[in-house]
């Protein structure tokens, strides 16, 4: 029972660790798109994007408080 507990505990960081790598890499990949547009359009797509950057970011963030909470558990 225990060592089940275990794999499924570790299973659910690993499904954390993939999101946040995915959030980062979409993040990243965003912010590569708008790097070589001209200023007009890229304001204009910051604008558009903006709060859906901002939203990614936090639950980025949020992942990582979590996998941070279960790395601490885990180890105690």
């Amino acid at each position: 029972m225990i060592e089940e507990q275990l794999k499924t505990e570790e299973a659910i960081r690993e499904q954390i660790r993939a999101a946040i790598e995915a959030i980062d890499g979409a993040l990243q990949g965003i912010v590569r798109f708008l790097t070589p547009l001209r200023p007009t359009m890229r304001n204009e797509l910051i604008q558009f994007l903006g709060g859906h950057v901002e939203q990614a970011r936090h639950a980025k963030e949020s992942l990582e408080k979590i996998l941070l909470e279960l790395q601490r558990q885990k180890e105690s």
